[in-house]
């Protein structure tokens, strides 16, 4: 199987790149500029504490710039060969590695600052990466003279849960867990002031239309930052923080096509599939065979290459396929890996484009059921197994606030896949 190592060379101009939205480990910027060659790609920038790349000529940064270019082509890789053959090669979105130097992201990172939300201005771009991530567009502005009366809409879901744990080796005390879905345990602990959303990703992932719609006016009803609506390449909330009408032109229309893809698109039934059957080993369960595992020498604290992540794939998927549910053989390593494989596939976003969404004043919108539309998976770089420690206490300390908010069992309101 041939590696992706080789890097995009071509010239970077900082004032053609435009801010989109970021996460806690990319900043994602947009091409404005004329290159054809461009047009169309994204930039995913690595992000870094601010000050911890004040010496981008030191030989640490040197060594530093190695480490994140050959983790990158790791990332580019497990796309390719771990992703693809789970999701569906149409669902992973081309991606390229093009070189960069400080200088660029140095410029771009000044361009961008007064667009930033400031509660991210902690963390800024690396300006000690070599390269960075090319991906295709998935949140188009409208062009220049767009006479069509249309916008570009893209919304993104970041479901976070797909499937209730099937794991018996839950303790006693976190049998909640097998009743209320981690998204919906997990809102107690990110709103304190008791402001939890009514989404549930099961419903979601339910492939019910009826539920699928439901689900996603509860999503809009408090998106946070798991649903985002762009239009026209600016992200949209109505004066009380919510998706509606006065935001997002034909909501409901929307709201309804949306439906009807997640219910059609086999990429959510994949999702759901691989999360529930790759899970079936607790985090509580995990974290004393990742001790045991690196007190023998079985894991070191070097993460796994992509030739790890295959093989165990491949024994995972040996051992769904034939109906083998004895999880008492499955070593150590085997179930570390298993674990943190379905952990990326839950943090996965999914894009979904609509290049002429009809502009509000439209009355005429019944075209649009032969509208194209294009979908696609983002962030689903391999997490880090050295994450398995904070992981447990996260486990520990979601099930732990919500039951003090929900204490009797009768309080709790069970998810249903």
């Amino acid at each position: 199987m041939s590696t992706l190592k080789e890097l995009v060379d071509i010239q970077l101009v900082p004032s053609d790149w435009g801010y989109i939205e970021e996460g806690i480990e990319n900043v994602i910027v947009a091409y404005h500029g004329n290159d054809p060659e461009l047009l169309g790609w994204v930039l995913r920038l690595t992000k870094c504490d601010v000050g911890a790349d004040a010496d981008v000529d030191s030989h640490d940064a040197s060594l530093f710039r190695n480490k994140e270019l050959q983790k990158k082509q790791d990332a580019l890789e497990f796309a390719t060969s771990v992703v693809s053959p789970i999701v569906g090669d149409d669902y992973v979105l081309p991606q390229r590695l093009a070189k960069m130097s400080p200088e660029f992201l140095l410029q771009v990172r000044t361009n961008i600052e007064p667009k930033r939300p400031k509660n991210r201005l902690a963390r800024c771009i690396d300006t000690r990466q070599s390269a960075n991530m090319l991906t295709r567009e998935m949140v188009s502005r409208m062009p220049a003279g767009n006479t069509q009366g249309t916008h570009a809409v893209t919304v993104e879901l970041k479901p976070k849960c797909m499937a209730l744990p099937r794991s018996a080796f839950a303790a006693p005390e976190s049998s909640v867990k097998h009743r209320v879905c981690w998204y919906c345990m997990h809102q107690y602990t990110l709103h304190k002031d008791g402001n939890v959303s009514k989404f549930c990703p099961l419903e979601l992932f339910s492939g019910d239309r009826e539920r699928i719609a439901n689900s996603l006016n509860h999503f809009a009803e408090s998106p946070h930052n798991n649903f985002v609506v762009f239009v026209d390449g600016c992200s949209v909330v109505d004066e009380q923080g919510k998706i509606s009408d006065q935001c997002v032109p034909h909501w409901n229309l929307l709201r309804d096509t949306v439906a009807d893809i997640v219910q059609r698109e086999i990429l959510f039934s994949r999702l759901q599939l691989i999360q529930r059957e790759l899970d079936s080993f607790n985090i509580e369960s995990v974290l004393p065979k990742y001790t045991h595992a690196m007190e023998t020498g079985t894991l070191t604290t070097e993460e796994p290459g992509i030739a790890a992540w295959l093989n165990a794939y491949a024994e995972f998927r040996k051992r769904l396929d034939s109906g083998n549910n004895d999880n008492s053989k499955v070593s150590d390593c085997q179930a570390v890996m298993e674990l943190m494989l379905a952990t990326t596939l839950r943090d996965v976003s999914v894009l979904i484009k609509f290049d002429n969404w009809p502009a509000r004043d439209a009355t005429d919108t019944s075209l649009l059921e032969h509208h194209k539309y294009a979908i696609g998976i983002v962030d689903h770089d391999p997490k880090k197994l050295s994450n398995i420690p904070k992981y447990h206490r996260l486990d520990q300390s979601i099930v732990a606030t919500y039951l003090q908010h929900n204490p009797d069992e009768s309080d709790q309101r069970p998810c249903r896949e």
